[in-house]
């Protein structure tokens, strides 16, 4: 989105009331949100493998791992799917969690 409206800026400021005027960034959070995001990512990544070992290591077979790696995978994608089609967003519901928080502590 940021990119988008960087993008735009040129045409926003040649319409603009004062032709002389400037626009710059000053900052935009869409550094530290990329950031965190690919660390949300990786974390994902890091977590599905260690179910797969842990799985095995309880179940000693290549066979029986198979079936938590697939229920692990098809949940994970399904889960997307429908934030996607509901239009939701990760953003979302870390405010709710923050919120289901406040209600749990009473506030």
């Amino acid at each position: 989105m940021v990119d988008r409206v960087k993008a735009l800026m040129p045409h926003f400021c040649r319409h603009r009331s004062r032709p002389r005027s400037t626009s710059s960034w000053r900052s935009t959070g869409s550094t530290t949100i990329r950031v965190s995001l690919r660390d949300v990512e990786i974390t994902l990544v890091i977590a599905v493998i260690l179910v797969i070992l842990v799985v095995f290591a309880f179940l000693r077979s290549a066979r029986a791992t198979l079936i938590p790696v697939v229920a692990v995978s098809v949940s994970l994608v399904a889960t997307f799917a429908v934030m996607y089609l509901l239009g939701y967003s990760l953003n979302i519901f870390s405010l709710n969690g923050a919120d289901d928080c406040d209600r749990i502590r009473g506030r």
